[in-house]
């Protein structure tokens, strides 16, 4: 680890369900899954790898999240599309998706200055499991958590992002755990949220890292103007420029240009919480299809798919806003206190009104 110190301690998050949901509320029009999770979409699973030690200015507050698909991605590659609200980010692996419209491997999540640990962490995964690979797409986003982790000691390595592709469970931890510990959004506390949507036999889950946005930006159903917003405290400063990453999937069966057209309205999702795509940035949206595979080796894969002109595609549309802000609203209300660097303590959001 940079800067000298001792390594921080490791810790796999203890599991949580959605809190939107556990508080009693709901929104749109479709029901939520089981789990109200990513989960829900049947063989996906989520770890973490939570990172805290230290304090003042090198107080390290931060982590990685894996998401894994069933199966064996880089065997029988998902189909996967992605959308870039604002590409102020270090995300890894999505020029290859664009144009091929294949994922090879897990998602990780972490920060700005990890990405290049938690790729080689990918590689590592997929080797052990192909060591015949010459080439693999590691895919790997990033919000940065630099307002209350020292991340520039870089703290995260490639072990960390084993354990939490290894520790991935069809439970999902929220807010700060993993990519989410040191997470700020809106001026409040963020961290890691989900959600789901059944539609028409299909399920769409929703995992979303908010880090983004000022109070005065924030939008909350049934909710009054909150007293942070409405003193203008808990600004962020330059964290008003945060990011915003939103991972997507579902076992109806899309291609990759549709998934691209769900992570747009994903997207939609994200404006009605107030997320402001600002000049500073990264606004990454990525949605995989469980059920929709291309084989290595297959010359020809036949395949069931849904038109786009039916009616289904639509709800599915809707489905991906509901989701992506119901998983950005969960990813704050679930949030703990957490002090950072020199004694920050972000406030946590609670509704009013």
């Amino acid at each position: 680890m940079g800067g000298g110190g001792k390594a921080p301690s490791l810790r796999v998050s203890a599991l949580r369900m959605n809190a939107f949901r556990k508080a009693g509320l709901t929104l749109g029009r479709f029901p939520s899954g089981p789990r109200a999770a990513i989960t829900d979409v049947p063989g996906v699973r989520v770890g973490h790898c939570t990172l805290i030690e230290g304090e003042g200015f090198q107080a390290i507050r931060t982590g990685v999240t894996a998401i894994v698909p069933p199966g064996d991605p880089y065997a029988e590659p998902l189909s996967t599309g992605i959308f870039v609200l604002h590409g102020h980010g270090k995300a890894l692996g999505l020029w290859q998706i664009q144009d091929v419209g294949e994922l090879e491997t897990p998602i990780l999540l972490t920060n700005t200055l990890a990405v290049f640990a938690c790729a080689e962490a990918l590689l590592t995964w997929t080797l052990r499991r192909h060591p015949e690979a010459r080439s693999i797409n590691p895919v790997v986003l990033e919000c940065n958590d630099g307002r209350l982790s020292a991340i520039e000691l870089r703290p995260v390595r490639e072990e960390h992002a084993l354990l939490a592709l290894e520790g991935a469970k069809e439970e999902v931890g929220e807010g700060c755990v993993g990519a989410g510990t040191g997470m700020i959004a809106f001026g409040y506390k963020s961290g890691i949220g989900t959600a789901a949507r059944i539609v028409g036999g299909f399920t769409l889950g929703a995992l979303a890292l908010p880090n983004m946005g000022r109070p005065e930006d924030f939008r909350f159903p049934g909710s009054e103007k909150s007293s942070l917003a409405a003193s203008g405290g808990g600004g962020q400063g330059e964290g008003d420029k945060g990011s915003l990453i939103v991972v997507l999937a579902t076992d109806a069966p899309l291609l990759p240009s549709q998934l691209s057209r769900l992570c747009r309205r994903a997207a939609l999702g994200a404006a009605r919480t107030g997320a402001p795509a600002d000049t500073g940035s990264g606004d990454f949206f990525l949605a995989f299809s469980t059920t929709l595979r291309f084989p290595r080796g297959l010359e020809k894969v036949a395949v069931e798919i849904i038109p786009d002109r039916s009616r289904l595609i639509g709800e599915l549309y809707r489905a991906a806003a509901e989701a992506t802000e119901e998983a950005i609203y969960s990813a704050l209300l679930s949030a703990s206190p957490v002090e950072g660097r020199e004694g920050k303590i972000p406030p946590v959001f609670r509704p009013t009104g």
